[in-house]
This record gives structure tokens, sequence and C-alpha cells, in this order.
């Protein structure tokens, strides 16, 4: 019963955590990312994506692990593997710990059909949040990845 209270609790939280747990370093209604944060929610990713792409050309921008993130899982959801994969590392060359970058990077991997990736993703985690929700996430994903194989 408690096993299927927590698998049912981390369903549940995998809406509440899209695009890194709403934990941005700018995360406020006068952030330049709060249009895109709610784009991201709306699931908009083609607009979020041509937004970031946008913002990012500036130096403010180019300097936000926060817009990189952002933009990666934009270009995710949109099926745009390699574009997302070289914003999760600008991201993360910006900010190693950045534990929205470290999840979804860790999740593009798994579509990317390389878990051992994502399974070096998930140990950083653990390193820098112990059990956080992106840990939490990033491990319930690496197990369905596992129990489809």
């Amino acid at each position: 019963m408690i096993r299927q209270l927590v698998f049912v609790s981390l369903l549940i939280s995998t809406q509440v955590l899209a695009a890194g747990s709403g934990r941005y370093e700018s995360s406020s209604d006068k952030s330049p990312l709060a249009k895109v944060e709610k784009l991201v929610t709306q699931e908009d990713y083609r607009a979020a994506s041509t937004w970031l792409q946008s913002y990012l050309q500036s130096s403010k921008g180019r300097r936000s692990a926060d817009a990189w993130n952002l933009l990666g899982f934009s270009q995710r959801k949109l099926g745009q593997y390699s574009q997302a994969l070289y914003a999760y590392q600008q991201a993360l060359s910006i900010k190693p710990s950045h534990l929205g970058a470290l999840e979804y990077s860790g999740e593009l991997y798994l579509s990317m059909q390389q878990p051992q990736r994502a399974q070096q993703n998930l140990q950083r985690l653990e390193q820098y949040c112990g059990n956080c929700a992106e840990k939490l996430q990033l491990e319930l994903v690496v197990r369905k990845f596992r129990m489809q194989d």
C-alpha cells in the first residue's frame, strides 16, 4: 500500500516538476523568464523555444543556466534531441549542479537509448541534492525505462 502511494505521488509530481520544478534563480513574475515559464506550463513548446532562442542572443540570456535548461526542455518536448542536448550542456557548463538540467538531460539520454548516461546524471543528482524531487523523478523514469527492456 505504501509503495502504491509513493508511486502515485511520484506520477502526480511529474506534472508539477515540469521544466525543473520551478526552482529557478530568477523565479518571479518580474523575471524575463516568467513569460516563457508560462508558455512551458501551457505546453506551448514551439513558442517557448522561439522566445528563448531570441533571449539567449542577449548577454544576460547567454549566462542563464535556467534559460538554457528551459530551451532544452522545450526542444526535447518537440523531439529536437540534438538541439536539446546542446542546450542542456550549455546550462550545465554555466552551473554544473543545475538540478533541472541534470534531470531533464537524463530523461533525454533515455529517449536517445543511453541509459548509462542517465544513470550518471542520477548519481550527480544524488551527490548534489540527496533525495530531491529532481533525483526522485529521474529515478522513476529510469526505473520505467528498465522495465520496458
